[in-house]
Parts: structure tokens; C-alpha cells; sequence
């Protein structure tokens, strides 16, 4: 059934795409979304890890793997945002290439617009849990800053998710505008810290990133809090959309497993391996989200992060 289920989301996939080709119906690009994210849901978590006792959900030795499960969404909207973007300008929608593409979960859904899309992550390990059967999109491993890969004026879209802080963006911007073709676009974006409405929730969130994580941030920290407003895009009228935010409602487990995919915590972890500190926190939270009878069903935790996109494109001449 498994095979037949597969098969048959694929070849629905083939057909729209070949009909994308030819046509501009929107409703085609975001069916090709759905046929991707359905064989994603249903086929690319059998292989997760589960884990167990101290290592498992509170202290997370699997941190790659499980930042395609727990990491922050990236929404449709985001991606509706880009294309429109590129409809600005006389956008080819042949490839895309995505720098800083982590396991892909910011590079897959472009897979519905353009005929090709490129992945590049410094990390080899994110880059061996990205997606390997979606047929127009490869990852390939090295810095986002190097594109020689690429010729001059060969590709359409270039994005940076979540990433850009750590670059050389001296070394980065070159090579975008090397590798854009004349009203080629570039899409910074990204996300600010969890946040919730819920004082003492965001109590928590606050304790875990300024007093736990406090003295373990890698670079890049200033920038995630200001939301890239520091940084300036070389091109002519670029601009920033800070209309967005992303929502979810997630179970306390899962609050917990996407704080346990920050890179710092796996620093902090190093050098205190036998912390309490997430186990704490969960019962910080399991506190707040039970009304205190063991047979009480527990509460979804609602949390947002805030959303920002710099946005520019290389001149037509």
C-alpha cells in the first residue's frame, strides 16, 4: 500500500509539473506543494529516530536529525511572498538556488516554481538528512558564500533562510550578483526567538535563551534579535517585509524538542553533561499547561516567532 500510495503521489507530481511548464495557474504551483508535502508527512519519518531515557526528548544527542521535525516552520505565505517577488521582474523560473539550506526544509517547497533547485549547506550532516527523491531539487556541501559552481547570469532566485548571520556577506553579495541573471532576485529571511503570549510561558523562553544559552551563542546572536535590521542588501530599492508571523500549536514535547535543536544548547550540553536544565523547563511547562489532576488532559502551547524578509533584486542592466 505504501508503495502504491507513493507511486501514485508521484505521478500526480510529474503531471503538474510538466503542466506548470505551460501555464501560470497558481493553483498548479501550490497542488505541486501539496503532492511534496503529503510524500514528505507520510513517507520521510519512518526513518526518524525515537529516543529514550536521558538522551531522548530532554537531552537530544540528534539534534540534525530532529531539526527537520522540530525546527520552526516555514510557512506558505513566506513562499506566496518570494514568488510574488519574482513576478516583479521578468523571472524565468528555471533555477533556484538556496544557500544555507540546512536539510532542505526551506529549499523543497521553491521545487514547485522552478524547473531546478540547488541546495548548499556548509554541513554535511544537515545536508545527508535533506530529501533525496524530489526530482528537480539536489544539495550540494559547501559554504553559501561559494557559488563558483554556478555560472555568470544563470540563476533566477537566490535565498538565504535563517542563515545570512552566519556568512561573510562581503563574500556572499558578490557572488550573488555574479550568479543572478539581470532581474534575478535575492530573498534573505528568517525568524526572531520563539515567543508566547503567556507571561509565564515566555518567562521560561526568556530564562532558557538569555540565562542558560547566555554565554554558549555562536555569532550572529545581534542580528537574530534585531531581525536582520542591520544588514543592507546591494541592490538599488531593496526592501524589507516584516508583515509576517508564524504560528503553531505544539505539545510540550514538542515545545521542548525544537528548543533542544539550537545550536547552543548542543554547546551548552558539551560542557554540562549532566544538565538538568531542559528537563527542568519541561516541567516548568508541563506545570503551566496541566490543571494538576494526573488524569487531565495536557494543554497545546501556543507560540509564534516573528518573521522577517530583506528582499532585492539585480538590476536589468
Amino acid at each position: 500500500m505504501r508503495h502504491v500510495v507513493r507511486c501514485a503521489l508521484w505521478s500526480a507530481h510529474s503531471v503538474l509539473f510538466h503542466h506548470r511548464k505551460v501555464t501560470n495557474d497558481p493553483s498548479i504551483k501550490w497542488s505541486l506543494e501539496t503532492c511534496q508535502t503529503l510524500h514528505r508527512t507520510f513517507f520521510s519519518g519512518s526513518s526518524e529516530k525515537r529516543h529514550s531515557s536521558k538522551g531522548g526528548i530532554l537531552f537530544g544527542t540528534t539534534a540534525v536529525t530532529d531539526y527537520a521535525k522540530y525546527g520552526p516552520p516555514y510557512g506558505r505565505d513566506i513562499f506566496k511572498t518570494i514568488i510574488d517577488f519574482c513576478n516583479e521582474k521578468a523571472c524565468r523560473f528555471v533555477l533556484a538556488v538556496d544557500v544555507g539550506c540546512g536539510s532542505g526544509r526551506s529549499t523543497v517547497p521553491l521545487a514547485a516554481h522552478f524547473d531546478k533547485v540547488i541546495g548548499v549547506d556548509i554541513n554535511p550532516k544537515r545536508i545527508a538528512e535533506a530529501p533525496t527523491d524530489v526530482p528537480n531539487v539536489s544539495f550540494r556541501v559547501g559554504p553559501g558564500e561559494d557559488l563558483s559552481f554556478l555560472e555568470d547570469g544563470s540563476v533566477d532566485l537566490v535565498t538565504a533562510a535563517h542563515s545570512m548571520h552566519r556568512m561573510d556577506v562581503d563574500a556572499l553579495y558578490p557572488e550573488v550578483q555574479r550568479v543572478l541573471i539581470p532581474g534575478g532576485s535575492f530573498v534573505s529571511y528568517g525568524y526572531g526567538l520563539v515567543r508566547s503570549d503567556e507571561e509565564v510561558v515566555q518567562k521560561v523562553f526568556d530564562h532558557f535563551y538569555n540565562e542558560i544559552l547566555g554565554s554558549f551563542w555562536f555569532g550572529g546572536r545581534e542580528e537574530i534579535l534585531e531581525l536582520y535590521r542591520g544588514f543592507n542588501l546591494p541592490f538599488p530599492g531593496w526592501r524589507r517585509d516584516d508583515s509576517l508571523q508564524a504560528e503553531r500549536t505544539w505539545s510540550v514535547d514538542h515545545v521542548i524538542g525544537y528548543l533542544l535543536t539550537s545550536p547552543e544548547w548542543q554547546k551548552y550540553l558539551a560542557r554540562n553533561p549532566e544538565s538538568n536544565a531542559m528537563e527542568d523547563i519541561r516541567k516548568m511547562l508541563r506545570q503551566v499547561y496541566r490543571s494538576g489532576e494526573p488524569t487531565d488532559a495536557e494543554r497545546l502551547v501556543k507560540v509564534r516567532w516573528p518573521v522577517y524578509m530583506l528582499m532585492g533584486h539585480k538590476p536589468l542592466n
